[in-house]
């Protein structure tokens, strides 16, 4: 039998989907403070800061969930 097969690690997906969202909305904070102060006439960061941020928290709590979930 390979190593592989018996190695379990059925919450690795959601543990990088949290990391990753975690991420995502960090950047996101930052895209959107980068968008106020330093170049406050563009509408074009702050609408990508915005979906970077509603994209990461989507990801972060349907992450946490799945974890919650298989745990539970």
């Amino acid at each position: 039998m390979k190593k592989t097969h018996r190695l379990r690690s059925d919450s690795a997906g959601p543990v990088w989907g949290l990391i990753l969202g975690l991420f995502l909305t960090f950047v996101g904070i930052g895209l959107w403070i980068y968008a106020k102060s330093i170049n406050p006439g563009s509408r074009l960061d702050e609408s990508l800061a915005m979906a970077t941020i509603v994209i990461g928290a989507f990801l972060t709590v349907y992450a946490g969930r799945e974890l919650r979930h298989r745990n539970g």
